[in-house]
């Protein structure tokens, strides 16, 4: 068998991803290595002549890390719970049920998502003034759940629009409710949308840093992890990467484990809600 154009194709994109993966790699092992560094004083530097494990010590014995890292996961749970509630029971009425406005409030949505957040920092603040959740991680659940769920709500209706419709009527003629159709046929039949959808209103709480380093400006106890990082290199340790570094390297772990547990779910969920009939 000669050498063809299709194996030659096959390589060059082999070689593709390889050369992307490395790229992708790098920054993350860098981070580790600086995490291991001995007093780093500057990102810059690619060196690194001594190991220590100091840093890590450090980290939690001189900062809030874990506070910030229980919040964070705290956070997460509780949003993805939320999310995959208020995401469920909304596309459900938008792709299921004829009302009027139906087609007006979901192009609200998608404007919504639209608008750049940093514009609405502003009122967003104010609202957290008002209602007395300035610093308070209550507040920032219901931020990131409403923010999660928007941008989850378009993602997800495409795909229960691949529902037959004939399932709901039938139910119907059975004399099942508008409920027991939703808990007992839509939602079963889209759980790998639902896993997404849990997946990502997961990590969107996580990492989200905008709205959390706008509300939650004191009690580094009460911090979520991003918020709590960013504190390191501005303050105190503003000349010693080494020990962000470690909290970044730590703090990343969560959300490793996450992808490659649920990596099944999370690339079967988008690919079949793509070819889906």
């Amino acid at each position: 068998m000669g050498w063809t154009k299709a194996k030659t194709g096959r390589v060059f994109i082999h070689l593709f991803l390889a050369v992307l993966a490395v790229i992708t790699v790098i920054p993350f092992f860098y981070v580790v290595i600086i995490s291991f560094g001995k007093n780093v004083i500057d990102t810059g530097a690619f060196a690194i002549t001594e190991l220590t494990l100091d840093n890590y010590a450090r980290l939690f014995g001189e900062t809030r890390f874990v506070n910030w890292i229980v919040n964070s996961l705290l956070l997460a749970a509780v949003t993805m719970v939320v999310a995959v509630f208020v995401v469920s029971i909304c596309v459900y009425a938008f792709s299921r049920l004829r009302f009027y406005g139906r087609v007006g409030l979901f192009n609200f949505i998608l404007l919504v998502q639209i608008f750049p957040l940093t514009l609405s920092m502003v009122s967003i603040f104010k609202i957290f003034v008002a209602l007395g959740l300035l610093n308070k991680l209550e507040g920032l659940i219901l931020a990131d759940s409403a923010f999660a769920s928007a941008g989850l709500v378009i993602l997800a209706k495409g795909y229960f629009d691949t529902i037959p419709y004939s399932l709901d009527e039938a139910a119907m003629i059975d004399g099942a409710g508008k409920f027991k159709i939703l808990t007992s046929i839509t939602l079963p039949l889209a759980k790998p949308m639902i896993a997404i959808v849990a997946i990502q209103s997961f990590v969107i709480a996580y990492n989200e840093y905008v709205i959390a380093s706008t509300v939650m400006t004191q009690k580094l106890e009460a911090m979520p992890l991003a918020v709590g990082l960013q504190s390191m290199i501005v303050g105190q340790f503003g000349i010693n990467w080494s020990v962000y570094c470690a909290g970044a390297v730590l703090g990343s772990i969560p959300m490793l484990v996450l992808f490659y547990s649920l990596q099944k779910y999370f690339i079967g969920g988008l690919t079949e809600g793509s070819v889906k009939s």
